[in-house]
Parts: C-alpha cells; structure tokens; sequence
C-alpha cells in the first residue's frame, strides 16, 4: 500500500523520488550533451558573433530595437530583448565560442524540464507520474530543435518563465491573505517571458482555463467570481504593458510575412495542427524544414478528411476532459500555444511548420502522458508492467533525440538532411545552397538557387544564384540572376554590386562604374562599395577620383586594408602596371 500513496503537491520529495529527478535531469542533459562541440549554425551568426550590437554599451539600443535590427534594418516582427540580453550575458562570460553557447542552451531546456516536473507535480498531484511527464517533455525528440539550436534557446527561456509564473499562481489563488505579493511576481515572470518570445501571450487563457476546472481539488466547486479578478487584472495590465511597449518599439503592428489568404490560412489550420500532433506521435524523419500543401478550396478531399479526424479528436477529448476535469488543463497547454503558428501570414512564406513551434505544447503532450501513467497505475495496482512500459518509452525518446540532434552539427548536415526530407520547399533548397556557398562550393550551391526560385520565385535565390554563378566563373548566368533578383525587387543593392563586379570581370569598368554609382545611391555606406568604385575609375585613369572613393572607403570602414594599399600606392605617385 505504501507504494500507492500519493504525495501531497506541497510535500518534500523522498529521497529515491529526488533521486529518480536528478536521474531525468541529468538523462537530459546527456541525451544533449554532444550538441557542447557543435558551432554556429542556421541563424546563428547574424545574430551574435556578426551582430555588432552584442555589447553592453549598446545595451539601449537592443531594448529599444527589434531582434533582427543589425542585419535587417527597421523593419521587423520579432521584439524579444531578453534574447538578445542572453546572448550578450553569454558572449560576456565565454566570449564568441559556440560550445559555451551549446551547453547554456542544454541547460536553459533542462532547468524547463525540471519545472515541468513541479507543475506536473501540482497538477497530477503524483510524483512518479509527474516524473515520467519531466522525462517526456526534455526528452522528446521534437525538443532537439530547441535543446540543439543556440538561437533557439528563447522557447526554453519563455517555457521556463511560463511555467514558473503559472506555479507561482497556483499558490497565489491559494493564500488568503498576503497574496499581493506573489501575483505581482507572476506578473513580472509573465512580462520577462513575453519580453522572450510572443508565444507566451497565451499564459493568461491557460490559466483562466486552470482556475475553470479548478484542478487543484482545493474547492468542490467552480471558483467563485471574486478569484478570477485578480489574475484577469495582473495579467490584462501585464499585457497592455507589454503591447504598449512592443508597438513603441517597432512603430507598427507584426507586419505580415506572407500575403496567405484567410481563407487558405482557415482551411489549412486542421492539416498544420494534425502534422503537428502526428509528430509527437511518431517523432522520426525530423526536418529543419516541411513541404506541406495548402488547401485553398473547402472542396478539396484532405480538407475533408482532415476535418473529420479532428471533430473526432476534438470528441474524444471533450469525453475524456468530462471524466477527469484536469486533463483541460493538459489540453490548454498542448493546443494554445500551437494557435499562434496557425496564422500563417506571421510566417515567411512555405515556412510554417517548425519543430521548435511545438517546444511549449510538448507540456501538454507530457502532461497527457503522465496523466495515463497515472490512471493505469491507479486501475491496474498490480500491474508490473506500468513502469518498465514507461522506462522503455523514454529510453527511446532518449535514443531518438541523441541520434536527431546531430543533423544540427553544422549548416551544410542540417540543411541536406531538409532537402533530403523537404526537396519541394524553396527554403530548404536555398538554405542548402547557402551553406554550400559559404563553404566555396559554389557550383555545387547555383543548382539549389536555381531550384528554389524555380519553386517560389524570390529576390534571394535569384541574387544568391547569380553570385554562386559569378564564383564559380560563369558571368553570362551571374548577370542573367543579379538581373531577375533587380526584376523582382530594383532597390537591391547588392545585386547592382553583383553586376558591376561581372562587368568588371568582363573589363568593361565604365558599365560597372554606372552600376556601383546605383548600388551606392540605394546604400552609400556598404562595406567594400567604394573601394570597388575606386578600382573601376583607377582602370579608366581617373586618379583623383579613385583616390577619394578610397578615402571614402576608409573613412567608413578603417579596416579596409585593400584600400589602404590602393591609397599608398596612388599617394605615393606609383603608376598602374
């Protein structure tokens, strides 16, 4: 009998339960542990070791700017400072070395695994479910994403702090008296946590469907009026502050990505969803990118089908929420955070569905599944294959995870691994060619441009494919891309800078002349635009005027050694051989 007994939610652990934690936890943190030597990778290097921001003297500007100012300009949708202010605390401590980065990250999603574990604790109110529900949600393999990614680490952060925050009204509603102070506190952690990322704005609905069901068990009946004034009040203000805030910075509401239809967003919203919840099902075949279809017609036969399984899922769960009324709780947190990933003109276009989309509503997932342990250990007592059925399972999420994270080493695996899984989506394709690129194998990389624009014709691909072309010495095709990339959009700069550089290939310096005089009236203070002017107008003999174009160059960008030569050299009375 003594093994049936269940733990008060405010009791200490024993000391096997503490025990069998640190064993979940620290099976985290192995299960991860080899992401500790990978690099940078994927968004990685704009926004730190390239992001020259990342200081504290401009610790200002990075809470007055959104997330992608430095290499973006002003234009942005992302307000998440307290990322930002993570990186910069990071980079202050190991300085630009990604292995650093990779082990904070490891343990930013362990420290929300073992605050999973408390809130399961509260919720189910037994300890050795709430345990399984720990090791489900760190060690599910659609977590890799986040627990693998350095620029991922805020899904980790913002479920951290909204796990904290929901803990921390779970024992304000408790109090009767000198509650003040612990509803102001899951305020703030609410705030930080917005301040991470916007996921988190859906706190507030998971905690007003909590106090709906009242699943502490604390009252026998629906929560009076009074109890739903002082959370409603905390986190309406906590809202408004952070909406005020978030539209002083970036001057506008979210711009749209993508130009979706509502209609085509409505229709595809229960395929999305059902991908969404197949993967937490069978977690294999991960991708940093998906090549979904989307249903533009209600007439369609997937959006039929896809309708009917999920009224019938929806069925299920209404049976299943009315025998036990804490399973909501467990639905909130699966479905609410997945609802802002829905609206797909938020999304870059064919870029809608992420692994690390899921890395919060993985709660829900584990509460389910620790919701089951639970009523089949209390119905079949005597069943002795409950626990090692439930070690077994997370043996495997353990394996699956380790084996998917090494597909994020490096930019060149994870994006052959999307175009090996994706091959129809346009960004796995130009994701794959860049990281191509960047390692020079440029004739390699122009297939992939070519084929992502041939997929989704885009000023990117086309830009990007006329200067794998360029490098890789065939100009006829540069020029024919850096032209599309201009057909597409004219104030491109760097495409004008791509085609004075084949016209210079070609010596044909008066063609580029006019095409760098363009590519600096669009953004007169690019790095390396004036030098290669100054270059153009020394091979048509004009001397005082390269000479000022490399003083210019200088002037902006005093590192610019070939201009300093260039200068020497002019300055000096050399002559050109």
């Amino acid at each position: 009998m003594s093994q049936l007994k269940i733990q008060e939610p405010g009791s200490s652990l024993t000391r096997n339960e503490t025990l069998s934690l640190v064993a979940v936890l620290l099976g985290t943190l192995f299960t991860f542990a080899s992401t500790f030597t990978f690099g940078w990778v994927y968004d990685d290097p704009p926004q730190i070791p390239q992001n020259q921001n990342l200081q504290w003297g401009r610790l200002g500007y990075l809470f007055t700017h959104h997330l992608w100012a430095a290499a973006m300009g002003p234009e942005g949708r992302f307000y998440r400072p307290l990322l930002t202010l993570w990186f910069l605390l990071n980079k202050t401590l190991f300085g630009l070395n990604p292995h650093w980065f990779h082990v904070t990250t490891v343990l930013a999603h362990v420290s929300a695994a073992a605050l999973a574990f408390l809130l399961a604790r509260r919720l189910i109110k037994d300890t050795r479910a709430a345990l399984f529900t720990a090791a489900i949600f760190g060690l599910h393999p659609l977590q890799v994403e986040s627990a693998s990614w350095i620029s991922s680490v805020n899904d980790s952060l913002a479920a951290a702090l909204c796990f904290s925050s929901f803990l921390i009204y779970r024992k304000a509603k408790t109090l009767q008296e000198s509650s003040g102070p612990w509803w102001a506190l899951s305020g703030i952690l609410f705030l930080l946590a917005l301040l991470t990322k916007e996921v988190s704005v859906v706190l507030p609905a998971i905690i007003l469907v909590d106090l709906w069901t009242d699943s502490s068990g604390e009252q026998r009946s629906v929560p009076s009026a009074r109890s739903w004034v002082a959370p409603i009040t905390v986190y309406a203000l906590v809202g408004a502050l952070w909406l005020s805030l978030r539209s002083w910075v970036l001057g506008y509401a979210a711009a749209t990505s993508s130009f979706v239809p509502w209609s085509t967003n409505l229709l595809s919203a229960p395929k999305i969803l059902l991908f969404n919840l197949l993967r937490t099902v069978l977690p294999i075949g991960l991708s940093p990118h998906y090549h979904l279809r989307l249903i533009e017609s209600p007439k369609d036969v997937q959006f039929l089908l896809n309708f009917l399984l999920l009224v019938a899922l929806v069925s299920f769960a209404v049976i299943a929420g009315k025998r036990n009324r804490q399973l909501w709780v467990a639905f909130a947190w699966l479905i609410l955070p997945l609802l802002p990933s829905l609206n797909l003109r938020w999304m870059n276009e064919d870029d809608f569905v992420h692994d690390r989309y899921m890395y919060m509503s993985m709660l829900g997932v584990a509460l389910l599944a620790g919701s089951a342990f639970a009523w089949m250990k209390k119905r079949w007592p005597e069943l002795l294959l409950i626990r090692p059925l439930a070690v077994a399972i997370v043996v495997i999420l353990a394996f699956a995870s380790a084996i998917q994270s090494q597909y994020w080493a490096n930019d060149l695996i994870l994006f052959a691994r999307a175009v090996n899984k994706a091959p129809q989506n346009e960004w796995a394709q130009l994701n794959y060619g860049s990281a191509l690129s960047t390692r020079g194998k440029y004739q390699e990389a122009a297939p992939h441009f070519v084929r992502s624009y041939e997929l989704k014709p885009g000023w990117r691909a086309a830009e990007f494919a006329g200067f794998a072309f360029q490098q890789s010495g065939d100009l006829v095709q540069a020029e024919q891309w850096f032209r599309a990339a201009l057909q597409l959009d004219p104030a491109l700069a760097t495409a004008w800078f791509g085609l004075a550089q084949v016209r210079l290939l070609q010596h044909q310096p008066e063609d580029a002349i006019l095409y760098l005089r363009k590519a600096l009236e669009l953004q007169p203070d690019a790095d390396g635009y004036h030098y290669t002017l100054g270059t153009a107008l020394e091979q048509i003999s004009r001397r005082t005027a390269a000479i000022e174009e490399y003083q210019t160059e200088l002037q902006l960008h005093p590192y610019q050694s070939g201009a300093r030569k260039a200068l020497d050299r002019l300055q000096g009375g050399q002559t050109d051989r």
